[in-house]
């Protein structure tokens, strides 16, 4: 019987046009979304390695130069695209992919794609991280605002359930039929950007990225069945197609723009960030007087001296048997770098806090849940980004220890000590990194699910009783 109930909707929907037209409209932004996360993927990554490749380069054939004054030509480190960008690139465009390693000071990450990019960017960027999040929801909801509504409209609603077919066979053939068109769709979401993948970059390197996309892959297919459901509970509920249009149109305009705006700006209210001039006065203050009982910086730089005069056993600066000044300079970068890493952490707090409140309205939203779950999972997320700038930082101390400590005993430094100084390189943070920051939008995609298996029980339990 349940087969039968199957056929017969999947034969309905392929006899209606407007269906058709979805499913060409929707093959055709498919597409289009396709070629977007290929090409954003493939010449923003080549991009990016040669210009690593090259800054580093530039760096370690500069020539004689004094040490610290070497040091400060400086190179870049760049955060490499990450590989399910193809999918998503989440907010790499707004967060920048470089950062400055140079002596005294914490570089920023840098170089942000949409501060180039016309206005048409505030509409989105149409790749299939894009298309999962937003027009898959509204073509399901378009294919099955009517699914039971139309028996009634119809009036077949009682004759059908007049024959052998119960309530709960009749709930779930119906849909069961619209899953296998949705899981058709959801199977070329999955399917194009690995096939991608493959060509791009040889069957044999898709290995690590397996668990990973498995995963991606199993959230997108939650997420459709719990819109699926959501549909069709509306549907059974409304008894009215139009009515039902309308519910899910608004719920899909109020969970796509309205409530991911609302939430942004009720974060930045209730943790408002750091202003750059705050910032700015606060860490240029610690640093010249330091914090509790650090001292001032010239204290701090007689208390150094002191200590160095009395571990070489020596009475003047002038007969140490190394140079003082690379000293001073490595001491007052762990100094000021302590300065930084504390005013970090306090900003890192508020966007914690902000990110928090905002995934919390995702218990408005399924479609703002798995926008983070897909993030996180494409590593194109906020916290893979803070990870990059700390380490990117740790790289830049390590720059600055490896030339003070030549310093100490060499004042011109050649294109052999140049060579000594390691090139950076990012590799984000792995599945089980990624998933544990991603446990509340799995948490609340998981708890959508419920609630709309909660809304298709309810509804078959009123049709039962008609």
């Amino acid at each position: 019987m349940l087969r039968l109930l199957i056929g017969k909707e999947l034969r309905e929907l392929r006899r209606t046009t407007n269906v058709a037209w979805l499913l060409g409209g929707l093959a055709l932004l498919l597409g289009l979304a396709l070629y977007n996360g290929y090409s954003y993927y493939t010449t923003r990554s080549a991009f990016l390695r040669q210009s690593q490749r090259t800054t580093y380069e530039q760096f370690i054939s500069q020539g004689d130069k004094n040490p610290h004054l070497g040091a400060h030509f400086g190179f870049y480190a760049y955060k490499p695209t990450a590989d399910l960008a193809l999918l998503d690139n989440g907010v790499e465009d707004y967060t920048g992919n470089s950062f400055y390693l140079e002596p005294h000071k914490r570089g920023e990450v840098k170089f942000r794609e949409v501060s180039d990019a016309t206005a048409l960017r505030s509409f989105g960027f149409l790749n299939v991280g894009y298309f999962a999040q937003f027009l898959l929801p509204l073509f399901i909801f378009l294919l099955t605002h009517n699914l039971f509504a139309k028996e009634w409209e119809n009036g077949t609603i009682k004759l059908v359930l007049s024959s052998r077919v119960s309530a709960g066979q009749l709930v779930a053939g119906k849909l069961l039929a619209a899953g296998l068109v949705v899981g058709a769709v959801v199977a070329l979401l999955a399917l194009g950007p690995l096939a991608l993948l493959a060509w791009h970059r040889g069957p044999g390197a898709l290995a690590g990225l397996l668990p990973t996309y498995a995963c991606y892959v199993a959230g997108l297919l939650l997420y459709a069945a719990l819109l699926t459901g959501l549909g069709g509970a509306v549907s059974l509920l409304t008894r009215s197609s139009a009515l039902a249009l309308v519910v899910l149109a608004g719920f899909w305009l109020l969970g796509v723009f309205l409530v991911p705006r609302l939430a942004g700006e009720l974060a930045r209210r209730a943790h408002p960030a750091t202003t750059a001039v705050a910032f700015d006065d606060e860490t240029f203050r610690d640093m010249q007087y330091g914090v509790g009982k650090e001292g001032t910086k010239d204290e701090r730089h007689t208390a150094l001296a002191d200590s160095v005069l009395a571990h070489y056993h020596v009475k003047r600066l002038e007969d140490l048997p190394v140079f003082f000044i690379p000293i001073t300079i490595e001491a007052a970068e762990e100094s000021d770098g302590r300065v930084m890493d504390r005013a970090y952490t306090a900003i890192e707090r508020i966007e914690t806090r902000q990110t928090r409140l905002v995934q919390l309205s995702a218990l408005l939203s399924p479609f703002l849940a798995f926008r983070e779950l897909s993030l996180h999972l494409t590593a194109t997320d906020l916290d893979t980004h803070r990870d990059f700038a700390a380490r990117a930082e740790a790289h830049r101390r390590r720059v600055g220890k490896i030339v003070d400590a030549f310093y100490q005993n060499n004042t011109v430094a050649g294109n052999a000590f140049w060579r000594t100084v390691p090139q950076f390189a990012y590799v984000a943070p792995g599945l089980g990194w990624r998933l544990r920051r991603a446990a509340l939008p799995l948490a609340l995609l998981l708890g959508w699910g419920l609630a709309a298996g909660g809304l298709l029980a309810l509804g078959t339990r009123r049709l039962g009783v008609q």
